[in-house]
């Protein structure tokens, strides 16, 4: 199902912060695995399909649109600070799962990618690794 935030009124609109961690590892996640993505977190009995500018989370039970992450401001942040967004509620339930929601979707997008790692590996060449180098004192 495709969503669109500008077709559908949410209940109510609230200012998110997403913590700077768990939106870097969600952004990762999309350059190394694609767009969009679909993560199913069962224990919060949602699907949450993930692009870069739009995460919405649909009900496992009827496919009905709970939330919406929109608007993230990420400008000139630092990669260790929060991340500003909005979340559009469609349900009058979805503020009880908004808090747990992000990290629990970073740590599902973590675990695609430890299974797809030595596949991953060498896919980017802008990627340079850090190594240690000892130096002869």
């Amino acid at each position: 199902m495709t969503f669109d935030p500008r077709t559908r009124a949410p209940i109510r609109i609230l200012p998110k912060m997403i913590d700077a961690a768990c939106y870097n590892r969600v952004s990762l996640a999309l350059t190394r695995l694609g767009e969009p993505l679909d993560v199913e977190i069962a224990p919060l009995r949602m699907i949450v399909c993930v692009k870069r500018r739009l995460w919405v989370a649909r009900s496992l039970v009827n496919d009905i649109p709970l939330m919406a992450w929109v608007s993230f401001r990420i400008g000139t942040r630092g990669l260790h600070e929060p991340v500003p967004c909005q979340v559009h509620l469609y349900h009058f339930h979805a503020e009880l799962l908004m808090g747990e929601a992000p990290q629990r979707l970073a740590n599902k997008l973590d675990e695609r990618l430890d299974r797809c790692g030595d596949h991953l590996r060498g896919r980017s060449p802008a990627v340079t690794p850090l190594t240690r180098r000892d130096r002869g004192m």
